[in-house]
């Protein structure tokens, strides 16, 4: 049996070794169009030289050579055009792949991944990130070919007509990059920081936004605010404190590198010789024409660092992102057998581990056949990390999950999702789908009529079709619903896709108490003959399961029916009285407070 995982299976982005790929071919065209553009936007500069010597000799039939450069400004503009377009379209395509193939790598991320990383992050990848590829592809490329080409020409040029006087067009240049590598000398370690900035503002942004109804139902909308202010003032500590330590070498190189500065080198260098009649009037001329050329094509280079260093450690990014492995898919997926007899699902020696933390150890479990077990626990005891193996969100580092006595590292996930439906706590609905899409998520081909089935059982069709738009209806446009109301439109779409197995994890927690009990109800209709595993915070609502799991720091503390843990006068026991004691207290409290 093969498994491919990890960066074998990884989509591999479009150039360096794959994500300019595809446009590696167009952008090497753009290149050499762009340098030839501005060779031709170099002849009119020749004209001018020329027509002076022309001049200065008495010729004045200039006309022809003032043609040429109209013509070759127009061949540098259409070339100039021609290649913006190919690279943006090129931009456009890269883009799209890689979006597409990000999208593609994180569906194939064990969750644990996500909850190690807020969605800051996630979104910086997949959209800031990307963003940022526009500057490597659509323009870095062609101007640095454009700016990188005249300066050589030109100074090859100028050192044929006098070689003294080339060299001293390179004084204020080499002076520049001198003061410019000073500026950039603290660059190697405050990028990568700079960075990390930004996937913190990002972070605090979303997490600021995500938690205001929080912020606000508590009165402290100022603390949250001052929270989020202070990383803003934190990263502008750094990029003033970044500023300030490179803007006087970055001053002088500016200075160093301007036009003026070389006109005043070749001025007065070329003005003494020429006074002395060591350098002829109609070179000095063209000394003063195409020195600014040179250092015109540093500046745009230079300038072009900073977006360019951007871009190439954004697309580092986005190759990790993608090299990060995956779930194994198998090369030889095994086709599961529902009658198989035993188990229908059996945990072995399980162990879960989240970097340094042990989430689970010593797992042995078995689901059998058309019966509801339970997992209880205190909080932070495993019971979600558990459920979650189950439709394999995560894989164990240790021991196996087998569904029908097949490991699920060896089943085809179409077909392990063909037995497997799961009702997550935290309720989602996709904002771009219709609440009657959200509901046959898992199966697109339902009638409308199964779709209200499914929403009836689930205590939820009568408030879709007080909607102006019923089961048209997009949640967050057209409805706002509560957290409750989301929740059952999930378990409606668990049960319109009729799994045999179903994994509920605490599906009744975001209900008020006028609809838990018929929600309990259809959910006892929905798990008859179906094996069922559910996680539970209040132990009233499992109490007639068939099988209760306690755990307990990661481990199986006890097992048996509630009336077997309630003898054992273990820690299902206790957790059994301190849930009777708070509901009583609380109970007391609301009719001393009538």
């Amino acid at each position: 049996m093969g498994v491919s995982v990890g960066s074998d299976t990884a989509p591999r982005l479009p150039g360096g070794p794959a994500i300019l790929k595809s446009a590696r071919t167009t952008l090497a065209a753009c290149a050499l169009l762009s340098a030839a553009s501005s060779l031709a936007g170099m002849a009119p500069l020749l004209v001018v030289v020329e027509v002076s010597r022309r001049i200065l000799v008495g010729d004045t039939d200039i006309w022809p050579i003032i043609i040429v450069a109209v013509v070759a400004l127009a061949v540098k503009q259409l070339g100039v055009f021609a290649a913006g377009v190919m690279t943006h379209l090129a931009d456009i395509r890269v883009s799209f792949r890689v979006r597409r193939e990000l999208l593609a790598k994180l569906s194939k991320l064990p969750l644990h991944w996500f909850s190690d990383r807020n969605s800051g992050i996630v979104k910086k990848a997949v959209e800031d990130d990307v963003a940022a590829l526009h500057q490597l592809v659509a323009h870095s490329i062609v101007e640095l070919s454009a700016a990188a080409v005249p300066p050589l020409v030109a100074f090859g040029y100028l050192f044929v007509l006098d070689w003294r006087m080339a060299c001293a067009t390179l004084l204020p240049v080499l002076a520049g990059l001198v003061a410019y590598r000073r500026a950039m000398s603290s660059a190697a370690t405050k990028y990568p920081e700079f960075m990390d900035w930004l996937a913190r503002l990002n972070g605090a942004a979303v997490e600021f936004v995500n938690g205001i109804a929080v912020v606000k139902a508590f009165g402290a909308p100022g603390v949250a605010s001052r929270r989020f202010q202070d990383v803003c003032r934190a990263f502008a500590r750094f990029f003033l404190d970044w500023a300030r330590s490179t803007s006087v070498a970055s001053v002088a190189a500016e200075i160093l590198l301007s036009p003026p500065s070389i006109l005043f080198v070749v001025a007065a260098t070329g003005g003494l010789l020429t006074a002395n009649g060591d350098l002829p009037l109609d070179d000095f001329i063209a000394f003063l024409v195409f020195g600014t050329v040179i250092t015109s094509g540093w500046m745009t280079v230079l300038m072009s660092v900073h977006p360019l260093v951007t871009a190439l450690k954004v697309y580092r990014g986005i190759r990790e992102l993608l090299a990060t492995p995956e779930l194994p898919i198998p090369d030889e997926p095994v086709e599961v057998d529902p009658t198989t007899p035993g188990p229908v699902v059996r945990m072995h020696g399980v162990r879960v581990r989240y970097g340094d933390t042990i989430a689970l150890t010593g797992i042995d479990l078995r689901l059998d056949r058309g019966t509801v077990t339970a997992l209880v626990g205190p909080s932070g005891s495993g019971k979600s990390t558990l459920a979650k193996l189950l439709p394999r969100f995560d894989d164990p580092c240790e021991g196996s999950v087998e569904l029908y006595g097949v490991d699920l590292r060896r089943i085809d996930p179409a077909d392990l999702y063909r037995h497997v439906a799961f009702v997550f706590q935290d309720s989602r609905l996709l904002s771009d789908m219709s609440i009657r899409d959200n509901i046959r998520l898992s199966r697109p081909d339902a009638d409308d009529a199964a779709v209200r089935d499914a929403a009836d059982n689930a205590q939820i069709l009568a408030r879709i079709q007080r909607l102006p738009r019923g089961l048209d209806s997009v949640p967050g446009q057209d409805a706002a619903l509560s957290a409750g109301e989301r929740q059952r439109i999930c378990i409606a779409r668990a049960i319109l896709a009729d799994r045999p197995i179903l994994v509920l994890d605490e599906a009744t927690a975001s209900a008020d108490p006028e609809n838990e009990a018929r929600i309990q109800a259809a959910l006892s209709h929905v798990a008859r003959d179906r094996t069922v595993l559910v996680i539970a915070h209040r132990l009233n609502t499992v109490r007639n399961a068939d099988a209760i799991v306690v755990l307990d720091g990661g481990r199986v503390a006890e097992r048996g029916t509630h009336v077997e843990l309630l003898a054992n006068n273990g820690l299902y026991a206790r957790l059994w009285r301190h849930e009777r004691d708070t509901e009583r207290g609380v109970s007391e409290q609301l009719e001393a407070g009538r």
